[in-house]
């Protein structure tokens, strides 16, 4: 009889902690679906007829990085704020392919690439590469969108069974 209780107190915890989850992974879920869905809406008024990727940039401050066409055809990329104002926009032909960004790191020889995003600090566009480095290190460089001009680069130290 007591086993019995046991058993059906467990199953109620683990029932509440399951639920608690779920609410709490749908809300972030939702709010980062709203987010998105909001810098959408201002890259269209911008002209974009077309979006061919969203994400969302987390650095000292969260942007929603948006790319599409216009109704010419051209690439655009527009730099939203996680409130929904847009913070930058250009051609993608104003600045660096992801290749030419991922060539900048070339002389650090990294081990493995992890990505290659668009990414905005203190107002600069900029491109994100992050990689594992000849001595296992988590690193990230940053350069400028317009030129690929060097903004900095650190490296986070991985354990020691790594």
């Amino acid at each position: 009889m007591m086993v019995k209780k046991i058993i059906i107190a467990f199953a109620c915890v683990l029932f509440a902690a399951l639920s608690l989850y779920i609410h709490a992974y749908s809300e972030a879920v939702s709010f980062k679906n709203e987010s998105e869905q909001r810098a959408v809406k201002q890259a269209e008024k911008k002209g974009i007829v077309q979006v061919t990727d969203v994400y969302t940039y987390r650095g000292n401050d969260v942007y929603v990085i948006v790319t599409g066409k216009d109704d010419e055809g051209e690439q655009w990329i527009v730099w939203v704020t996680e409130k929904g104002k847009v913070a930058a926009m250009h051609r993608a032909s104003e600045g660096l392919t992801k290749q030419q960004a991922l060539s900048s790191v070339k002389p650090y020889r990294p081990k493995t690439v992890i990505s290659v995003k668009l990414g905005m600090e203190k107002g600069i566009p900029l491109w994100e590469i992050t990689y594992i480095d000849e001595q296992n290190r988590y690193s990230f460089y940053y350069a400028r969108f317009e030129d690929g001009a060097f903004l900095k680069r650190y490296h986070l130290t991985r354990g020691k069974d790594v």
